[in-house]
């Protein structure tokens, strides 16, 4: 198996680990603070680590900027009352990937930061060589 299937399977097999604990933190019982926190560091963690899958060469820190970038977004549309917006959010799907409605906390970008310092921290030994 040549290095860069392999890295990206073993990409693929973080994400297939993080996404049920990510899940079980969310649902689960504990503290608020706990349930939130840990989902939204895990959330980045699973996009760093897909975004490298697709670019296995890419710099992981680049990746992991331009997914803090667009997390930070999603967390500033939570702000929108556009309709659309609102009906997507009131989906599970939805609420996992957008937030849920009416739920914008700027205390959720340091935890972005976080979860991306970590995401770079378990994805860049998996990087493929250029």
């Amino acid at each position: 198996m040549a290095e860069a299937a392999r890295k990206r399977l073993a990409l693929a097999l973080l994400i297939v680990a993080v996404i049920p604990v990510g899940l079980i933190t969310r649902f689960h019982g504990g503290p608020a603070w706990l349930r939130n926190g840990a989902g939204a560091v895990l959330y980045e963690v699973v996009w760093i680590a897909g975004a490298q899958i697709v670019w296995i060469a890419a710099r992981t820190h680049r990746l992991a900027l331009a997914v803090f970038a667009a997390t930070c977004g999603i967390e500033l549309l939570q702000l929108s009352q556009a309709p659309w917006l609102w009906a997507a959010r009131s989906t599970t799907p939805g609420r996992l990937l957008l937030g849920a409605n009416g739920g914008f906390d700027p205390g959720d970008f340091a935890l972005y930061g976080l979860g991306c310092v970590l995401g770079y921290g378990l994805c860049r030994p998996f990087r493929a060589s250029a």
